[in-house]
């Protein structure tokens, strides 16, 4: 590499073609597919790459920088959609294109499509989000936090998005989150979604 490694994240691909992401601490980021010897450069930033995620579409690139800045990039484009402080690692939602979560500053904080964050008390650095689930790596300890996903579900209600909000709900939502769900679809006349 043409800098020093600063972090790797394995993003799969079929057996023999597995691909990595890499950051350089000159700020590159780069995609290298095990079978081929040539790196294809995603983005080059001005500053050095703490941690990074692809989404899981792959259309959307988060990196931590060495400022503690999350920034979220358009992958085909290389424009900034947007960015937040105290970071200090970053993961996509698996399974829902539009959510990702850092920590950093002893919070987690949980962001979905352009709301505002959604934050909670949580020490150690966030490795994966799937589903509902967080895992989160303290010290030495990996452990799963369940998260229910009302705070994301409500940003979407409060703008009558009731498919997306639907969406969120089925990641993990409360017994009483699903009634507000259905009751505020069934006012904004989306049959469809109050009936599921």
């Amino acid at each position: 590499m043409e800098s020093l490694i600063r972090y790797i994240k394995v993003i799969g691909g079929p057996p023999g073609r597995e691909g990595l992401l890499v950051g350089l601490k000159n700020g590159a980021i780069l995609k290298i597919f095990v079978d081929n010897p040539f790196a294809i450069t995603l983005l080059k930033q001005s500053t050095s790459v703490r941690c990074l995620d692809m989404s899981a579409s792959r259309k959307k690139l988060a990196v931590v920088d060495e400022h503690g800045t999350c920034l979220v990039y358009d992958i085909r484009t290389k424009e900034l959609l947007f960015q937040e402080p105290n970071a200090n690692s970053v993961a996509w939602n698996t399974q829902c294109e539009d959510m990702l979560c850092f920590s950093g500053s002893g919070y987690l904080n949980i962001k979905a499509s352009n709301f505002p964050v959604h934050q909670q008390k949580l020490q150690g650095f966030v490795v994966g989000y799937n589903g509902s689930k967080i895992f989160c790596l303290h010290v030495y300890s990996m452990s799963a936090v369940e998260v229910p996903q009302s705070a994301p579900m409500f940003q979407y209600l409060e703008r009558k998005m009731f498919k997306e909000a639907y969406q969120i709900a089925c990641l993990g939502v409360t017994e009483s989150d699903w009634r507000d769900l259905a009751t505020e679809a069934l006012e904004g006349l989306d049959f469809d979604t109050a009936k599921k």
